[in-house]
């Protein structure tokens, strides 16, 4: 991008066109001026010659002298080869010259003018043999278009050298606003903040740069506490992370040095090979959890039509065959839902695992149907979640119970899960307080669309094998 100076721009391209708009004017002026004098010259010598007609009883000699005059001389030409007379301007009475006889009205009035040699000549008949001539010397009009040109040039001259004087401290002062805008990007670009130049005029160039200018900013600003955010967040999720997995694979290596350096009996060795195998399995869904979290906004789900009592039901019937399982009631009226089941069931073993984490012996699964969606209402008896905490909940790594470890209560992926899979199929997930059918602990609601129109089940032979 070329950046020339915009002010040194300005002042040349204003010169260059005030010089030539003088130009095109003078020119124009002197050709009007030009033809306009030389029309007055032909029409006052036609004002004259016809002045001839109209003086009659005259000799030829008074004839020419009233008709000459500043500027014309007056002829009058025998065409007998006699003396021509030539009019003298406010001669005093003469003798006779020429013809004795005083002239007459003349018959032939035609006026002819021609251009001779730079000079302007009108010439009229007064009587058989005998011309009239008016000629007049157009170095005048010359004369006075050249005087014209000096002043219009001297003018123009000093009118282009005022504008140049003038147009730099005229545009310091127009460009004020630039030079504050300009002012204030330095200021962002080292680091300051906060600043607006909030335009009285949006809608004007500079407003409308200035309002942008503070929309980018706004914008910058906004950017940069999300990135902090983001990367103090970032820099949580690593540290719990880290603190995390340290715990079982901590138990591993532990496990292991004793199983080298102490002699142990067969029942003990079991024992402990048995603890570095569960700590292994920890670890290991652990970072499966980890590396699930972090493409949580990539995930591609495949839905196809099932169930939603079916999936509700299978879910329930997979939680009470673990060690720990819970009483598990399904309620509500059935509907076809376009999900992925494989992710389905996983959302719903998520929220399972959740109560039973945090201690409930009882949950209530609901179906509610609404007018464009299907309401899941997981409800549990137990110590419920309070309300400034319902969106804390879905943060990564969050255990509201910090007496709780990890091994029993989980690593606080769960829901952070549960949510990210229940959005990519278009839905939500949200804790919200207890109502009427529920359980007066935790209550999670997962919305899903509901089909625009509904379509048969698809067969699914194995739940158990989608969930796997």
């Amino acid at each position: 991008m070329r950046t020339p100076s915009l002010r040194r721009r300005v002042v040349l391209w204003s010169v260059g066109v005030l010089t030539l708009l003088l130009l095109v004017v003078g020119i124009g002026v002197d050709l009007v001026l030009g033809t306009a004098l030389r029309a007055d010259q032909r029409d006052r010598l036609q004002s004259v010659a016809a002045l001839a007609s109209q003086l009659t009883g005259v000799t030829d000699q008074s004839l020419a002298d009233r008709l000459s005059m500043p500027g014309i001389e007056a002829h009058v030409v025998y065409a007998s080869g006699a003396e021509t007379v030539v009019g003298v301007p406010e001669a005093p009475p003469r003798g006779h010259r020429g013809p004795p006889a005083p002239r007459t009205a003349s018959t032939d009035a035609t006026i002819t003018v021609v251009s001779e040699g730079g000079r302007l000549v009108a010439t009229q008949t007064l009587r058989p043999g005998v011309r009239l001539q008016l000629t007049t010397d157009s170095t005048q009009i010359d004369a006075i278009l050249l005087r014209f040109r000096v002043i219009m040039a001297g003018a123009s001259a000093g009118a282009v050298l005022l504008a140049a004087l003038l147009l730099p401290l005229v545009l310091r002062r127009a460009m004020r606003p630039l030079a504050a805008l300009t002012r204030a990007a330095q200021e962002t670009a080292a680091g300051g903040r906060g600043r607006r130049l909030e335009p009285q005029q949006p809608g004007t160039d500079l407003g409308s740069a200035a309002a942008q200018f503070d929309a980018m900013l706004e914008e910058l600003e906004g950017a940069e506490a999300r990135a902090a955010a983001s990367a103090d967040r970032l820099g949580r999720f690593l540290s719990d992370a880290s603190h995390e997995l340290r715990t079982p694979l901590a138990g591993v290596s532990a496990g292991a040095e004793r199983l080298i350096r102490d002699p142990l009996g067969d029942e003990e060795r079991d024992r402990v090979v048995i603890s570095i195998v569960r700590e292994a399995r920890r670890a290991g869904r652990l970072v499966d959890d980890l590396l699930l979290v972090s493409r949580l906004g990539e995930i591609r789900v495949h839905p196809l039509p099932r169930s939603v009592r079916a999936i509700v039901d299978d879910a329930a019937e997979r939680a009470g065959q673990q060690r720990r399982p819970l009483e598990i009631t399904t309620a509500g009226p059935d509907a076809l839902l376009d999900v992925d089941r494989q992710r389905l069931d996983q959302v719903l073993a998520n929220l399972i695992g959740n109560a039973r984490n945090a201690g409930a012996r009882r949950l209530v699964i609901r179906t509610v149907l609404t007018a464009g969606e299907v309401h899941l209402r997981v409800s549990d008896d137990g110590p419920g979640i309070a309300a400034e905490c319902r969106e804390l909940v879905f943060e990564r790594l969050v255990r509201l119970d910090p007496a709780r470890s990890a091994a029993s209560g989980g690593a606080g992926l769960g829901l952070p899960i549960a949510r990210g899979l229940v959005e990519a199929h278009g839905g939500t997930l949200r804790c919200v307080a207890p109502a009427d059918g529920d359980l007066p602990g935790a209550v999670l609601v997962l919305r899903l669309p509901r089909p625009a129109v509904a379509q048969p089940a698809a067969v699914d032979p194995s739940p158990a094998a989608a969930h796997a």
